[in-house]
């Protein structure tokens, strides 16, 4: 494993010196701002929420917004690919992706997923006439110029475990990478303890002397499967399964812990898993077995269900990014505001 770590780190390394040098161009588009939100390590920064409250934001500025993503396992037979034009989908999430699925869903702009993501801008730009594009995890698509990059720190795991993948989490060098970044966010700040949260503070200050802000995700709400809301006590000293294809599972698992179950047991499935008759069939007979008073899931995976399906108690914990001390740059356009 050390040694496929190790040829990863020169691989990435020799991609990224091409591109530093000019050797592999870069793609600009004029007219546009666009700002990425990406990171250094292999999920489980809270990107997706991160994404859609900049989205937010930005439309709240007055802003004409898109959001572009790569549709990670999508399985669409068009690229580009128009998920949603912030007011009908038009794709399923086995199309899209299920990230891409949820901004569609929560955001009222058009979505667009597309593997060459200067083509889906470009799309974004000719048909929506957009002058803001929120880039989904693109820190490491090098082949597109971009104004800012917001990069994502997990405070839980910021250096994902020190070993590039597959070993550990790393995308890339951690302090070569972080030298691209315009600034930083320490999000999940507030499942660590503030002595962690100041350390990491300070060192990513001393490695860039740039701008580092913190977020939490914190619980907005419980909600059935039709959408409709449940009040967060139920959770209390009841018997949870959860079920989740996420990066960190354990940071979902101490977001549920927080809501003081009795008793938690979790069912992990790998990143972006797709969700099978059968998976949700032994979800079920595991609740049955532990006396599970309600089965939780996350928004993300509750895309993935099979339509029809039908799982007793099913309750999905809804998650929102919020900054806790915000000193992110303003867009180009507000800087003399």
């Amino acid at each position: 494993m050390k040694i496929l770590s190790y040829i990863y780190y020169v691989i990435t390394t020799i991609r990224n010196f091409f591109y530093d040098t000019g050797i592999f161009p870069s793609r600009s588009i004029s007219g546009v701002e666009i700002i990425c939100i990406g990171n250094v390590t292999v999920g489980g920064t809270g990107k997706t929420p991160a994404v859609q409250y900049f989205t937010k934001k930005f439309k709240k500025m007055g802003r004409k917004v898109a959001v572009i993503s790569r549709g990670y396992r999508g399985k669409r037979k068009r690229d580009p690919l128009l998920v949603s034009d912030g007011k009908m989908i038009f794709s399923t999430v086995e199309e899209s992706g299920d990230e891409s699925y949820m901004h569609a869903l929560n955001l009222n702009v058009p979505i667009i997923v597309s593997a060459n993501r200067y083509k889906g801008c470009m799309f974004a730009k000719k048909h929506f006439d957009v002058d803001t594009i929120v880039l989904d995890d693109g820190f490491q698509h090098r082949k597109l110029n971009r104004d800012r990059d917001i990069v994502l720190i997990d405070a839980t795991n910021p250096f994902g475990f020190g070993e590039m993948l597959p070993k550990g989490r790393l995308r890339e060098n951690f302090k070569k990478a972080v030298h691209r970044a315009s600034e930083f966010i320490i999000t999940k700040s507030d499942l660590v303890s503030e002595r962690e949260v100041e350390i990491l503070r300070r060192y990513l200050k001393i490695l860039e002397k740039k701008e580092v802000s913190l977020a939490k995700h914190g619980v907005i709400s419980l909600c059935d499967i039709n959408g409709n809301q449940k009040p967060l006590f139920w959770i209390k000293d009841n018997r949870i399964l959860l079920f989740s294809g996420l990066a960190n599972p354990l940071n979902f698992e101490k977001t549920v812990i927080s809501l003081n179950p009795s008793y938690i047991e979790r069912i992990d499935f790998i990143d972006h898993h797709n969700l099978t008759i059968r998976d949700l069939n032994l979800i079920q007979k595991r609740a049955e077995s532990i006396k599970a008073a309600y089965i939780l899931t996350t928004e993300k995976d509750l895309v993935k269900i099979p339509q029809g399906f039908v799982m007793e108690n099913l309750l999905v914990l809804k998650i929102e990014f919020t900054m806790i001390e915000d000193n992110t740059l303003k867009p180009i356009g507000e800087m003399n505001k």
